[in-house]
Order: C-alpha cells, then sequence, then structure tokens
C-alpha cells in the first residue's frame, strides 16, 4: 500500500502543478493560451471566460490535486479521469467530426490520455490493495 499511495501522491502532486501552470499562465494572460491554438480574444468576455475556465477552474483543480494527494487520494484520481476523459472525448468526438487537428492538439489528446489511464490505474491498484 505504501509504494501506491507513494506513486499516487507523486503523480496528483505533478498533475495538480500541471493544472497550476496552465491556471497561471490563463489567469495573467488569457491570449497566451489562446495564441496555440489561433484564436484571438477580441473582447473583454472573451477574455473573461478563458479567465475563468482555463484560469479559475485549472487553479482550483489543481489546489485540490495538490491537497488530495495528501488527504483524498481516491477522490482527487476521480477528478483526473473526469477531467482528462472528457478531454479526451470532446477531442477524439471533434476529429471523427472535422478531421486531423494541428500537432498541438494530437499532443494534448496523447497526454490527456495517458493522465486518464494512469489515474485509473492508480485508482484500480488502491481498490486491490484494499481489499
Amino acid at each position: 500500500m505504501k509504494n501506491v499511495s507513494v506513486i499516487t501522491k507523486t503523480f496528483l502532486i505533478l498533475t495538480g502543478l500541471a493544472f497550476l501552470n496552465i491556471a497561471v499562465q490563463a489567469i495573467i494572460n488569457p491570449q497566451s493560451v489562446m495564441d496555440f491554438v489561433n484564436v484571438e480574444l477580441g473582447n473583454i468576455s472573451a477574455r473573461n471566460s478563458i479567465r475563468a475556465f482555463y484560469g479559475g477552474v485549472n487553479l482550483f483543480f489543481g489546489l485540490f490535486l495538490i491537497y488530495g494527494a495528501f488527504k483524498m487520494q481516491k477522490e482527487a484520481l476521480v477528478l483526473t479521469v473526469l477531467y482528462g476523459g472528457g478531454f479526451v472525448f470532446g477531442r477524439i468526438y471533434s476529429i471523427l467530426l472535422e478531421g486531423n487537428p494541428s500537432s498541438f492538439i494530437w499532443t494534448w489528446l496523447c497526454i490527456e490520455s495517458v493522465l486518464t489511464i494512469i489515474s485509473l490505474a492508480l485508482l484500480n491498484k488502491q481498490r486491490e490493495v484494499n481489499r
């Protein structure tokens, strides 16, 4: 159990820090986040929306993952499955609907898939250990 807990803790802290990195970028300069996909944020409402979703949501998710690494590992892993899985679903659906996106999107699809798979594997390991 100790090894699974340490691996889970490390994974959740690193994932939380990655979320925080995106959050800080989006809060400080929302356009910088959208430049990766060539989207121009031409008005206050657009910048507000990016700050809210990519900034605020990622900030609180990242903080929860770091907290969860120490106090609520199962719940934090479930959040990463839902978050990563949601992105994977949306990206695959979009690819099937519209075709081949940029390499930036393919890279993120891979990262989000790995995030989801690792989270599911760690949840499964925790369940096995707790039996």
